[in-house]
């Protein structure tokens, strides 16, 4: 076959996959099928398919491809650094798009700060410490990274919840950090920490609708666990 009759082969595959994806979304897209399609758009000369394969196959499901480091998919051949970037950017994409999507939302129950905070630890293998403020309708003003941690472990800097609190006049604020590797549950620390957030905040006439805090496959409320207490 010639590299012209190559070329051709692959496009209407190429537009086939496109097709399906517009009409269905990802419904019955394999891993190695998505990953498939997001290399159409950095190697486009080249069949993407063995080198969805091989991603799957190394790192062991299309999350793993997404959370690998740069320099570990380029070493798979066929992946070049565009195509790293690009897997990179995927996880990130989908926290600036619940950011702004947010914005409008009423937050007035607890599964929507969950779904606030999960969205910004997709891809994440260390501790981070998050703050978001409300004002009084409980529309989101503000929600940022306060700290980065280790995998097991994030400080929580005080100074820098008051300076947040005072430069956005928020009324109401919601706390949360992540457990990259492990449970959602609330460990004795967390419970302590939280105790002292509540306080702290209230000396601010800030209150503090929650601490969310998000596993590798859950995201836990304390107001609604066994901690409601510290919140009121």
């Amino acid at each position: 076959m010639s590299t012209a009759q190559k070329g051709n082969v692959h496009d209407g595959h190429r537009q086939r996959m496109r097709e399906r994806f517009l009409a269905e979304g990802f419904n019955g897209f394999s891993q190695h099928q998505i990953i498939e399609m997001l290399l159409f758009y950095t190697c486009p000369r080249i069949d993407t398919n063995e080198i969805a394969h091989e991603l799957i196959n190394k790192f062991g499901s299309i999350s793993g491809v997404f959370d690998a480091d740069v320099e570990d998919l380029t070493a798979v051949k066929g992946v070049n650094f565009n195509a790293a970037v690009l897997f990179k950017m995927i996880t990130k994409c989908q926290s600036v798009y619940y950011r702004y999507h947010s914005e409008s939302m009423v937050y007035d129950n607890i599964e929507k700060l969950k779904n606030l905070f999960k969205s910004c630890y997709v891809g994440e293998t260390h501790e981070k410490f998050m703050a978001a403020c409300f004002d009084n309708s409980l529309r989101i003003i503000d929600n940022r990274v306060l700290s980065y941690g280790s995998p097991s472990s994030a400080p929580v800097d005080m100074r820098k919840l008051a300076e947040l609190a005072v430069r956005t006049k928020c009324a109401y604020m919601a706390v949360s950090h992540n457990h990259p590797s492990g449970s959602a549950a609330p460990s004795m620390e967390d419970v302590a920490v939280t105790r002292r957030i509540v306080e702290f905040m209230g000396n601010m006439n800030v209150k503090v609708l929650d601490h969310i805090i998000v596993g590798s496959n859950s995201a836990v409320s304390m107001r609604d666990g066994a901690h409601i207490n510290i919140f009121e």
